[in-house]
């Protein structure tokens, strides 16, 4: 049996990695991860993307990264027809892929959460963020010390300009925000088929700067059990055997499905019904028809370039999108949308391609009835009705088009729940918790030292990646338990 240490977190992804540098300094801090890294492999070409991956994402499929999803399906499954969950076992987690967006919450999109905003600026910090105090600001929140933006190619810079003079009603558009250090970053626009570019934010950067920390790869946590002295957490190793370890409190930031997994396990509750919140994605490929037939603009960055918000007094929701240009995405997946034969769609596509950016907007999400539910045989069941919005689409193709970009509603693509990979809601913070919900400090109801600081914190989730409050919102309940 592992001795006992002070603090033990199950998870290595974001809000992981930013609960063990909370608790940078301190002795008996412990982590325990599945820990699967990129050791062995190299990036590849876009012509090796794995066809027909389950992920609908691109930075998903190349083979270079796929350490980030190996062994979930056998070691942590989710059932579903309505949700395609991508679950991550990797050394930083989902952080491998993730997009870099960094957007503070603003008032009235906390929800149960508190105030984040010194946690933001320690998080903000820490990772180097880049972009620019434009009209975003608002939206977005001032950071403390914001790095210049990345360079955007020609199309971004054409909508930009076309935005500062037309302002358009109800939208707001800048500069990405991006956990990127801007003046490291090379533009090779290769983010959909490698990771560990050390310009690009990734949760496992901090780990490997945390020499205090003990980190113990190899393991998935399967359950807990609370005793006089702390807590037990079962665990089982990736090669087959089990072990148990002990500490006297225990932060669960294993990602929200599997944090809902283990919580659901220790209790050996199959019947429960936990909230589940993602946020839907429509695509919209967009054409500055002065731009076809160009060429290759000056190098430009894979990541997305600008971000726009649309007002709820317009679209009556607030929605938010990242606009990305096409050098990182490879033409077979827009030939299939084409009417002409596969060969001409691809000679069609090689002049048209310079002229398109690609707008994905994500959608707000609230408690309804979607759920997350504990089989007996281990794996999670999950459902989540959704609709796409065709009135929505129809907007969005005036709104671009009043930017001087061409769209179509027939060619926009519905990403629906599961895909936009922003999962959370199912352990929320409230004022007054009840059974599966959680203290302002973290805790979870019913219990004396498990706490929770990954997306299961939250009790809806606005049209933002909210992988930066995530972080924030461990920073802070971690050094609560300081």
């Amino acid at each position: 049996m592992a001795a006992e240490v002070d603090v033990l977190i199950v998870g290595s992804g974001p809000a992981g990695a930013m609960a063990a540098w909370a608790l940078r300094g301190r002795p008996g801090v412990q982590m325990l991860d599945a820990g699967h890294t990129a050791a062995g492999l190299t990036s590849v070409g876009l012509e090796h993307l794995r066809a027909g991956a389950p992920p609908v994402s691109l930075k998903l499929r190349g083979p270079a990264v796929e350490f980030i999803t190996r062994d979930a399906a056998r070691l942590t499954p989710v059932v579903s027809a309505s949700f395609p969950a991508v679950v991550s076992l990797a050394k930083g987690g989902l952080g491998n892929a993730w997009g870099g967006g960094v957007y503070r919450f603003r008032d009235g999109e906390l929800g149960g959460l508190p105030d984040l905003t010194p946690h933001y600026d320690a998080v903000s910090r820490h990772i180097g963020v880049c972009g620019a105090n434009d009209d975003l600001g608002a939206e977005f929140g001032l950071e403390p010390e914001l790095l210049p933006p990345l360079r955007i190619g020609r199309n971004a810079r054409a909508m930009l300009e076309n935005y500062k003079r037309a302002r358009p009603a109800g939208v707001t558009l800048g500069h990405a925000r991006l956990a990127v250090r801007s003046g490291e970053y090379t533009y090779r626009a290769n983010e959909f088929t490698s990771a560990g570019d050390p310009a690009r934010y990734c949760p496992a950067s901090t780990l490997d700067s945390l020499p205090g920390l003990t980190y113990s790869p190899g393991w998935v946590a399967r359950r807990f059990r609370e005793t006089e002295a702390g807590v037990e957490v079962e665990a089982v190793g990736l090669q087959g055997g089990c072990e148990t370890f002990r500490a006297r409190r225990l932060i669960l930031a294993a990602g929200t499905l599997n944090t809902a997994r283990i919580v659901l396990r220790s209790f050996d509750d199959f019947a429960t019904r936990l909230p589940l919140l993602d946020n839907p994605i429509t695509a919209l490929p967009l054409v500055r028809w002065s731009g076809v037939g160009r060429g290759d603009d000056a190098p430009e960055s894979g990541m997305a370039q600008l971000n726009i918000v649309l007002a709820a007094e317009r679209f009556g929701r607030k929605f938010q999108g990242s606009l990305y240009g096409t050098r990182g995405a490879p033409p077979i997946e827009f030939a299939h949308r084409l009417p002409f034969s596969l060969t001409t769609n691809l000679r069609v596509l090689r002049a048209l391609l310079p002229a398109v950016t690609l707008a994905m907007v994500f959608h707000p999400a609230a408690p309804g009835a979607q759920y997350l539910r504990l089989r007996p045989d281990g794996a999670l069941e999950a459902d989540y009705p959704w609709r796409a919005d065709d009135a929505l689409t129809l907007e969005l193709v005036r709104v671009f088009r009043s930017l001087g970009f061409w769209a179509h509603a027939g060619m926009a693509h519905h990403a629906g729940p599961g895909q936009g990979i922003h999962y959370a809601g199912t352990l929320p913070m409230t004022e007054r918790p009840g059974r599966y919900q959680l203290h302002r400090d973290g805790r979870l109801e019913g219990t004396r030292a498990v706490y929770v600081c990954d997306g299961s914190c939250f009790s809806h989730l606005p049209a933002k990646n909210l992988t930066f409050t995530i972080m924030a919102n461990a920073h802070r309940i971690a050094s609560g338990l300081r």
